[in-house]
């Protein structure tokens, strides 16, 4: 069994299937329509600081529940067929949002939905030039990356986390047989530091090795700077076993919204196309 350890060639593929879309913005006064259907519950998820301080129901079509810790609302159908719909006002602040909740018996039916009021969904990245560049020593990526993970795994410690914004990715690859993927980006306001999180399994019958720095970073094509890096589990990686690493930037004033990509090593078939003259 050989360990392979190869540099130089950048190849980015994008996953068939899409990241969660982003918030959609819930205007004062504006009515968002939200399709549920009877025997489903949809959940309503407030990206949001600001928490509901009271709720008014138009008509008893519908059942809710506010959860104000993760900043949600069930609601449930209270009728047994469609074709009937009612609102939802919920006062957030100084300001009144309306939901229009229709009752469907088809495909129109949402079981999730997220909404980011307006204010924060344009300046949540606004701040990010108060933020003074740091030196690698000064950052504590372990740390960061214990918050990110635990944010991922539970909304309400995630709800806590009012500097933080988790931005789903799904830049993939292949390198030397295996699936090497991007899946998620951890962005700390108050920081101005972006995590990326990055996982590969080894799909071949070599151990092989691929340590952090041989990561690059690309935001539309343009290569990133990357400040520190951190693998919990940097060592060669068995056959059918996986790692993951983390990449983090600072102080660049980079939104998490960019098209980010990934640049990896040369795998052994490009070395090999390379040796042998481009396969001419």
């Amino acid at each position: 069994m050989k360990t392979i350890c190869l540099f130089g060639l950048l190849a980015i593929v994008r996953l068939s299937g899409s990241p969660a879309p982003d918030p959609m913005p819930l205007e004062p006064g504006i009515p968002a329509e939200i399709f549920v259907a009877p025997g489903r519950a949809t959940t309503v998820l407030l990206r949001s600081s600001q928490k509901v301080s009271a709720i008014s129901l138009a008509s008893p079509v519908i059942t809710y529940k506010y959860d104000k810790p993760l900043n949600q609302i069930e609601i449930t159908p209270a009728v047994r067929t469609g074709g009937v719909e009612t609102n939802l006002n919920l006062r957030i602040g100084s300001d009144v949002y309306v939901l229009l909740v229709h009752v469907v018996e088809d495909v129109r039916a949402q079981f999730v939905r997220t909404f980011i009021l307006p204010s924060e969904a344009q300046g949540d990245e606004t701040e990010l030039g108060n933020a003074r560049p740091l030196p690698p020593a000064e950052i504590d990526l372990p740390q960061a990356v214990k918050i990110l993970e635990q944010a991922e795994a539970d909304p309400v410690f995630r709800a806590a986390q009012t500097n933080l914004r988790l931005e789903p990715l799904a830049v993939a690859q292949r390198w030397n047989g295996c699936d090497v993927l991007m899946d998620l980006a951890g962005q700390f306001l108050d920081l101005d530091l972006i995590v990326f999180r990055i996982h590969w399994s080894n799909t071949t019958a070599d151990a092989l090795y691929l340590h952090p720095l041989q990561y690059e970073l690309l935001a539309a094509g343009k290569p990133i700077p990357v400040l520190t890096r951190f693998s919990p589990n940097d060592a060669v990686v068995m056959p059918g076993a996986s790692c993951r690493a983390y990449l983090a930037v600072q102080g660049l004033r980079l939104s998490r919204h960019n098209e980010w990509q990934l640049r990896l090593p040369a795998s052994a078939e490009a070395l090999a196309a390379a040796v042998n003259g481009g396969g001419s």
